[in-house]
């Protein structure tokens, strides 16, 4: 009997201990490796959720809102891209919805999470996203990568679709209304700046440069040839890193020195550039472990441009246009500038 009431009061404070877990619950890691040349690797920002799908369910029945739920994994291309699409406002949630961002390997979330809802479709991809009524009713639903008009669409609908409800049923909750004004986090503090540090020398390439190949006269911005001291400077001044990631008898790279050396590709103010080379040992192997090439990644230049953070923000392989760079550069900026939880 001694040996019971030992297991009983064990179990009892495990109990306890997952509960006073719960209650401070943040987004469960992916229990799936992410595979580096596989998934996105790039900057998560995300809207502020709440991360316990009763915790939400409960505040907007009691503020009459509808809930947004999105169950996701933290490693998956499909769950960050739509992160990115309602932080910057791409899909927009009134004021009137709560927004549940849930781990699917969060086993108590994804219990709660199938307990309650239904998919409309197959439900195979991430990231699963339901919006629910003000009492609890599940209205709409949808699985996989979807694009802004799409979810925008499946909002609308979805209140529609209420506001049709409670024209046959007045004893259903009123919903607030659709202007309400969420709060809005403090900005993060900038860091400090740190002193210039000397450059090295651009590394030529060793392999022949082919026949059929056309070198054209090259008009290079100045920058930093040194990818360790780039990453670095751009951390302690709080400034983005455009990196240009290539060989000097690679036409492509050529060309896209031309433009930043131009102007017709423009770096703003808060922009350090890293001229680097794809053949110098070192460089390398720097590059290669600290950002993913998110395209085919076969052909030269690879232009990445990195936030004060460290954190990738957008990547090109190959040769682009003035055009794709500039709104290359301005997306990572507006993809940085809008605020994390």
């Amino acid at each position: 009997m001694k040996g019971l009431w030992t297991v009983l009061c064990a179990a009892a404070l495990a109990g306890a201990a997952f509960a006073a877990e719960a209650e401070a619950r943040g987004f469960a890691p992916s229990s799936v490796p992410g595979e580096k040349w596989k998934d996105l690797q790039l900057k998560v920002v995300k809207p502020k959720g709440e991360h316990d799908l009763l915790k939400a369910l409960a505040q907007a029945k009691k503020e009459r809102k509808f809930t947004f739920v999105q169950m996701s994994r933290a490693n998956c291309t499909n769950s960050m891209q739509l992160w990115h699409l309602l932080a910057d406002g791409r899909v927009k949630l009134p004021g009137n919805f709560v927004y549940a961002d849930l781990s699917r390997d969060d086993d108590e979330m994804r219990a709660a999470f199938e307990e309650r809802f239904s998919l409309d479709e197959d439900g195979f991809w991430l990231p699963y996203v339901v919006i629910v009524g003000p009492d609890g009713v599940q209205l709409a639903s949808c699985a996989g990568k979807k694009s802004p008009q799409e979810y925008n669409a499946l909002i609308e609908k979805a209140v529609k679709d209420y506001a049709a409800f409670r024209a046959d049923h007045p004893e259903a909750p009123e919903p607030a209304p659709a202007d309400a004004k969420p709060a809005q986090p403090a900005p993060a503090p900038q860091p400090k700046a740190a002193p210039e540090t000397p450059k090295k020398a651009f590394a030529e390439s060793p392999v022949p440069t082919p026949d059929w190949c056309r070198q054209i006269p090259v008009k290079k911005l100045p920058g930093e040839h040194d990818l360790n001291k780039a990453i670095e400077a751009a951390k302690a001044q709080g400034k983005f890193l455009f990196v240009q990631y290539g060989r000097t008898n690679c036409t492509n790279c050529q060309k896209v020195w031309n433009m930043l050396g131009d102007g017709r590709v423009k770096l703003p103010a808060d922009m350090l550039y890293a001229d680097v080379s794809c053949d110098d040992d070192e460089t390398r192997m720097t590059f290669e472990a600290t950002f993913s090439v998110t395209d085919d990644g076969y052909l030269y230049p690879y232009v990445v441009i990195m936030g004060p953070d460290g954190s990738q923000l957008a990547f090109k392989s190959g040769l682009g246009t003035p055009e794709f760079y500039n709104a290359m550069i301005k997306q990572a900026k507006a993809d940085y500038a809008t605020p994390l939880p």
